[in-house]
């Protein structure tokens, strides 16, 4: 069944134009009276339907009898109404007993062959299926003679039964509103019997973002720094990565050199830190790593290791929703409006015909959360409906997966030596699976060289309470078995949120990295048992309340360390704040530490801060601070504070201290000096990069992840924004290197086209760049140097030419159309003279005028001409 908006009345003309034929074909007929002698006890009728609110496209016929409507079940099924069968006999029953009940009323019948009327008793009141044609045409043709109705006899109530035709009153759960007069029928169905497709409601589609395709280019980071102590001793450092990035992937190297000088003695250092591959499939997820990669573990440990990785991870599809979505399955008997709030605030709001409806609840961020789903059908009934939400962190939604894949030599002297890895090969394995949008589970498996170890973890959503985590690793080595269990739970509700955990560690579970020093592993037997909990509170008026107690017990010990701290911050209006922080170990009074101060933010970017700490054993530091943030590219910042420290066993000490950052487009510089007395500390550096594309050498800030050369049509000291935050000027060639994009998301660049001289048309003045993993793409913004002139026509009298000519350059080509008072712009103007035609309307006849354009003249502008004398040609 197909519905049409009741606000088309096309069906409806169409209805009564043919009731209209009807009835007057039906009135040309010899035997007129017959038909209306048969009509005051059945007539035919085609009503305007709508069932649950929805209007049917079509004609369907209904017999109406004294204000009582009929119907067949399979015109019912046409409609889309699918009437289970123990209704259609309920309601067959009571047309029975209606038939046998009903009053027996005269019916005149002329004999078309003797005109002479006859008489019989209609022993029912509904409609033989002898003496009613489905097809309307047959009933218009004509109508039941005496003869016929004799042959049909008088129904019975087994007759009245079988027949087909039901009374729409008589079938349960069918609501009917029919209105004779206006011809229109309301039919409200269960929405079990209606066919109806379930509407999808806050479900976005996932497109994937079409990635950039990454250029060849060249990137050297690069972090400088100088310490001088008052001492005497000098050293220097310098931190440096060299990256080429191509179409298939990118090759990364780090080096660390340092220079250290102490009375006229000096010490060296020149070290690899790492080098790699990496190779991406956005589409398919897939990261490959060769060269110096990590191992990671349950424990959250890490290894370093020369081999290989291959991975499968969502962070390549950020366009991609990862986290589980509830959904709420709906229905509404009637047309109406789903309005979805989430914790009081209106997420969206949908029009939705009748039948079932799905809405997807969006992503939220994690904690505790109440969503509100309102309906209201067209006759303003509304039904809410509660949701409590809870959503939780590293949660997967159902079937889907991340994994990977490690295999290599460990890692020795990271930071020391070059290439120095074990000759033992080792490898490892890792998957995350959602089980459930309630669980998602982790295992793991990592070995080599007589190392084993496998766990398993579950992240899990208990309801609306809050998130259950869940892990647990055993280990071997060297004939050594130990474990690692943990479990913590935690919840937010409102403004309070709770934690709490419980882990215990062998002290005979190893790690990988055990493989590098197998001489050293002598663990001893015992476990170390830990308990935490945490609760929080917070308040716009009295701030937040964090309150946390640690229990950490030792086998091989008798002491148990038993800490509590507690926090507080407020904001007192706009610029003044209070913390509070305290700690103490409750076996060891002397391990105890109040901290407080005050914060006062001013004008400008100017803060100043004051604050104190004492701790158990008696030391204690005041200090003051007053700091200028930063306002962005080629803003410094900077801070200077003095420090008074004393203990029982010291005097008072004063120490004055501050520094100072200046960032630009080209780099960041930093200094700090440390003063007290007798001695002074400073230190100085600079830290940027240096990247080579597209044919061109760019000093920039350093380069982390993914960049961008943006070409402003070779036009010099054009803005360039970031997510419209400056991020510099385009150099003389119109170029810009905009550093740190973030790989495989919508980056917004626009150009600022506010100061652009008159004459540059910029065809678009953003753009949305998605970069692979810390890769360059390519940025062009079309910029066109517009050549045109305004312009005032005039004929050799003085007379404007008349406006809505057309003026066409040499070659024949429309260019212009002359507005009021022989105003015109000419566009497309050539270096030197130009030569036009102007089309008079209205057999005016044509006109030729010259214009002689300058470019060096007119370089930054769109000139107005004056006016232009356009002689009549000559016949």
């Amino acid at each position: 069944m197909q519905y049409v908006n009741t606000a088309f009345p096309l069906k409806q003309i169409v209805s009564g134009i043919f009731l209209f034929l009807y009835t007057f074909q039906a009135s040309a007929e010899t035997f007129a009276p017959e038909t209306a002698a048969y009509a005051q006890e059945w007539l035919p009728v085609y009503p305007q339907v709508s069932v649950n609110g929805s209007t049917a496209e079509g004609l369907f016929k209904f017999m109406s009898h004294h204000g009582r409507l009929f119907v067949k079940a399979d015109t019912l099924a046409s409609l889309g109404i699918h009437t289970p069968d123990s209704h259609i006999r309920q309601a067959k029953q009571a047309e029975g007993q209606i038939g046998t009940e009903g009053s027996a009323a005269p019916v005149i019948h002329t004999n078309p062959s003797t005109t002479e009327p006859e008489t019989e008793l209609a022993a029912s009141e509904r409609p033989s299926e002898k003496g009613l044609s489905e097809n309307p045409t047959e009933l218009d043709g004509q109508s039941p003679t005496h003869n016929q109705a004799h042959r049909a006899g008088n129904p019975t109530t087994a007759d009245t039964a079988s027949s087909g035709w039901l009374e729409l009153e008589t079938i349960p759960e069918l609501h009917v509103q029919y209105d004779a007069a206006a011809q229109t029928l309301a039919l409200t169905a269960p929405l079990d019997w209606l066919n109806l497709p379930v509407t999808h409601i806050g479900k976005e589609t996932e497109q994937a973002y079409r990635i950039a395709r990454t250029g060849f280019a060249g990137v050297l980071n690069y972090d400088y720094n100088i310490t001088r102590n008052g001492n005497g001793s000098t050293g220097h450092g310098l931190l440096t990565e060299a990256r080429l990035t191509t179409p298939a992937g990118y090759l990364s190297h780090n080096h660390l050199w340092s220079r250290h000088q102490e009375n006229e003695r000096s010490t060296n250092k020149n070290v690899r830190l790492d080098t790699y591959w990496r190779s991406t499939w956005p589409e398919q997820g897939l990261v490959l790593t060769a060269g110096d990669i990590f191992a990671g573990q349950l424990s959250g440990s890490s290894s370093r290791l020369g081999g290989i990785k291959l991975e499968r991870t969502y962070r390549t599809q950020p366009w991609r929703n990862t986290a589980p979505l509830r959904s709420y399955l709906g229905e509404t008997t009637l047309p109406g409006t789903v309005d979805l709030y989430l914790n009081g605030v209106k997420q969206y709001s949908q029009d939705v015909g009748a039948g079932r409806y799905e809405i997807t609840l969006p992503p939220s961020i994690s904690g505790s959360g109440t969503a509100q789903v309102v309906a209201t059908d067209v006759l303003g009934r509304q039904v809410s409906v509660d949701l409590p939400l809870y959503r939780g962190t590293g949660m997967l939604a159902k079937g889907l997966n991340e994994w990977s894949l490690e295999a290599g030599y460990l890692r020795r002297g990271y930071g020391i030596s070059d290439f120095d890895y074990h000759k033992t090969l080792v490898g490892s394995g890792a998957i995350r699976y959602g089980i459930s949008h309630f669980l998602t589970g982790q295992l793991h498996a990592q070995g080599g060289g007589g190392y084993r170890q496998f766990g398993a973890a579950a992240n899990s959503v208990i309801g609306s309470l809050g998130q259950l985590n869940f892990s647990h690793a055993q280990s071997r080595f060297k004939q050594h078995k130990g474990a690692q269990s943990s479990i913590f739970f935690s919840t937010q509700k409102g403004a309070w949120s709770f934690g709490a955990g419980w882990s215990l560690y062998s002290n005979r579970f190893s790690e990988l990295s055990r493989i590098l020093d197998e001489k050293a592993f002598q663990p001893e037997p015992g476990h170390i048992r830990t308990a935490s909990a945490s609760l929080g509170w917070s308040s716009r008026k009295l701030g937040s309340f964090a309150l946390s107690y640690l229990h950490n017990k030792r086998s091989a010990e008798k002491q148990t360390d038993k800490i509590g701290t507690f926090n507080w911050n407020v904001n007192i209006g706009k610029r003044l704040g209070v913390y509070l922080n305290a700690a103490h170990h409750f076996n060891n009074s002397e391990q105890r530490s109040i901290y407080g101060g005050v914060s006062l933010s001013l004008d400008k970017g100017y803060s100043a801060n004051a604050s104190s700490q004492r701790d158990g054993s008696g030391n204690r530091s005041h200090r003051v601070s007053l700091s200028k943030s930063s306002a962005g590219l080629g803003s410094p910042s900077w801070n200077i504070g003095w420090q008074q420290q004393s203990s029982s066993h010291t005097k008072r000490q004063g120490h004055l201290n501050g520094y100072l950052n200046h960032d630009t487009q080209y780099g960041d510089f930093r200094g700090s000096v440390y003063h007290t007395r007798g001695m002074t500390n400073w230190n100085t550096g600079v830290r940027g990069g240096i990247v080579l594309m597209r044919g061109d050498v760019f000093a920039t800030r350093t380069v982390n992840d993914s960049f961008a050369v943006v070409n402003a049509g070779g036009m010099g000291g054009v803005p360039v924004m970031l997510f419209n935050n400056t991020v510099g000027k385009t150099n003389r060639k119109g170029l810009l290197l905009v550093p740190n994009l973030s790989a495989y998301q919508k980056n917004s660049l626009d150009i600022d086209i506010t100061d652009l001289p008159q004459n540059v048309q910029v065809e678009h003045s953003r753009v949305q760049a998605v970069p692979t993993e810390r890769s360059g793409v390519a940025v062009d913004f079309k910029i066109n140097i517009m050549r045109a002139a305004s312009l005032t026509l005039k004929h050799s009298d003085g007379l404007f030419v008349k406006d809505g000519s057309v003026i066409r350059s040499e070659d024949g080509t429309p260019v212009a159309v002359v507005g009021f008072d022989g105003r015109a712009f000419v566009e497309q103007l050539a270096e030197g003279r130009n030569r036009f035609t102007v089309q008079q309307p209205e057999n005016g006849g044509e006109c030729r005028f010259e214009v002689d354009y300058q470019t060096e003249q007119h370089k930054d502008s769109l000139p107005d001409l004056g006016e232009m004398i356009c002689t009549k040609k000559q016949q």
